[in-house]
């Protein structure tokens, strides 16, 4: 995939909201910037998956779902 974005006047650039949906980018979070010969390469450091899902679900419901499977499983 490849996308194009302008530097603003303070030298920022916005990633695409694809983008940042794509690979979980949440506002404040930090990456890493290399440069290369070629460009600069942007890497979004790794989230746990509660960080991933955070907001996603209600984690009490989950458990409380979780729960009633596990009792099914039992006969």
């Amino acid at each position: 995939m490849v996308m194009k974005c302008k530097i603003g006047p303070k030298g920022q650039i916005t990633i695409p909201k694809e983008l940042r949906e794509k690979h979980h980018l949440k506002e404040g979070e930090t990456v890493t910037l290399i440069s290369g010969k070629d460009g600069i390469l942007i890497l979004h450091e790794k989230q746990s998956l509660r960080g991933i899902l955070a907001g996603k679900f209600d984690s009490d419901e989950f458990e409380k779902n979780l729960k009633e499977l596990r009792s099914q499983w039992r006969i």
